[in-house]
């Protein structure tokens, strides 16, 4: 006898529609993202998640414990994504031009920033994790870092980027890339949509040749 597949299934009872999902933490972490851009992310709360997926909020607090660790798997669902948008960046770069691999992921940060305002914010605003509840977001943030000094430590194996701690190298690069986001979404900085990437890359320029070994 063939099971049916675990798909979201509509129903109603006693007037009212729920659904059952086949992956409900993804779809409340769905729901919580919408919610974050419509409202921000003190806009909502983990019942109101559940109930913009038609399930009661006793089935959200099974996944989450509360809302704060919905806002970290929506946090930590933002660097994954971010860290593979940086990643492929990278790997569209001249494997030896180590500076132009920087350029480009560094665009690729700040073209999410732009694309994903309401998740970047949350995912760079107060520390979700001072507590240590989160460790997967501490991992998924890291992978963020680690595609920045990929190419910090090939230039330094190579002699094009001078010796020196990377993990210091990479702050110097994204503490410029994320007031530089920072300064664009909020318009700190008044520049033309079509000449963000352009001006980014004229302000990356002193940080890059520092970077370079002479």
């Amino acid at each position: 006898m063939s099971r049916r597949p675990a798909t979201p299934a509509r129903a109603t009872h006693r007037g009212r529609t729920t659904y059952h999902h086949g992956d409900l933490p993804q779809a409340l972490r769905d729901a919580a993202t919408r919610l974050v851009a419509e409202h921000g992310a003190d806009g909502f709360t983990l019942r109101e998640a559940a109930r913009s997926v038609g399930v009661h909020h006793a089935a959200a607090y099974r996944h989450f414990a509360d809302k704060r660790a919905l806002l970290a798997a929506i946090a930590e669902e933002g660097y994954v994504t971010l860290a593979r948008r940086m990643q492929v960046a990278d790997a569209a770069a001249p494997v030896t031009d180590v500076l132009e691999r920087v350029r480009r992921i560094g665009a690729a940060y700040v073209a999410f920033a732009r694309k994903e305002p309401s998740l970047f914010a949350l995912m760079t605003g107060p520390r979700l994790n001072e507590d240590g509840r989160f460790p997967s977001l501490e991992a998924a943030l890291r992978g963020c870092v680690d595609a920045l000094e990929a190419p910090l430590r090939a230039g330094q194996a190579s002699g094009i980027v001078r010796k020196g701690a990377v993990g210091m190298q990479a702050m110097t690069i994204l503490t410029l890339l994320h007031g530089y986001a920072e300064f664009v979404l909020t318009r700190r900085i008044q520049v033309k949509p079509t000449r963000v990437a352009e001006l980014l890359a004229t302000l990356l320029e002193p940080a890059l040749r520092g970077l370079q070994r002479h």
